[in-house]
């Protein structure tokens, strides 16, 4: 996939979290085409797989993933993600203005990864630097 950073504020990923990520991989396959490349898990001591979806060997078309794991407590929804370098200063100017914070995620130094929020009139989305 591509190497090219993305820009602040731009829209750089998709992903749909579920119960049951190998059956919905299936029926996207079949609607758009997809590819499905296994991205290794973990939750605890249990490993599993979830899915990065690609339209051919360049080109992301977004995830799909578990309702475990860093993926606990995600809406079952198609999120959209926003590029961003600081995502606790952004974190904290979303809730300054009125957003909420849905679901956060930390890296192994304690720094926040990624973050869904809930603008002031309720859309749900990301924000993110893991690329």
């Amino acid at each position: 996939m591509s190497d090219e950073k993305p820009k602040i504020g731009q829209f750089y990923w998709a992903d749909i979290t579920v119960e049951n990520p190998t059956e919905l991989k299936e029926f996207y396959k079949q609607i758009f085409g997809w590819q499905a490349m296994e991205l290794p898990m973990k939750d605890g001591d249990e490993e599993y797989a979830d899915y990065v979806m690609t339209i051919d060997e360049t080109s992301a078309a977004g995830g799909i993933c578990h309702h475990k794991g860093p993926n606990k407590g995600i809406p079952p929804q198609w999120i959209s993600y926003f590029y961003i370098d600081d995502v606790e200063k952004a974190l904290q100017d979303c809730l300054n203005l009125g957003g909420e914070l849905i679901k956060e995620n930390r890296k192994k130094d304690g720094t926040l990864s990624f973050v869904i929020v809930k603008d002031p009139q309720g859309a749900i989305f990301g924000m993110g630097n893991l690329i």
